[in-house]
């Protein structure tokens, strides 16, 4: 009966064994589930991505956003109008994320 189970059941199984086994690591050698384990810059490598993400990407995209705006209200699109508004209302967002992402961390201190 026994056998029956594991021979229609052995990806589960072999699936539970994995995760007891992953787990009993670890439970073991807890440093190994700590993200700061290894010194490996990961932080501020991440810093670096938000710092770029908000101080160039952001701006940037903001301007071509602008730029389709303007190149549609040009050509006489009927929506251009909303989309203009939309597209103003993001690039603000977007040149005020520093600001903003500063403002946030203030309160969460």
């Amino acid at each position: 009966m026994i056998t029956n189970y594991i021979r229609k059941n052995k990806a589960g199984l072999m699936t539970a064994a994995l995760m007891l086994g992953i787990s009993a690591i670890f439970l073991l050698v807890p440093e190994l589930s700590f993200a700061q384990f290894g010194g490996s810059g990961f932080e501020s490598k991440v810093q670096n991505i938000n710092t770029n993400l908000i101080t160039r990407i952001l701006p940037l995209v903001s301007i071509f956003g602008l730029f389709y705006a303007a190149v549609l209200a040009i050509s006489g699109d009927g929506e251009a109008k909303g989309k203009i508004f939309g597209v103003l209302l993001a690039s603000t967002v977007g040149f005020l994320a520093p600001m903003i992402i500063e403002w946030l961390k203030g309160l969460a201190l």
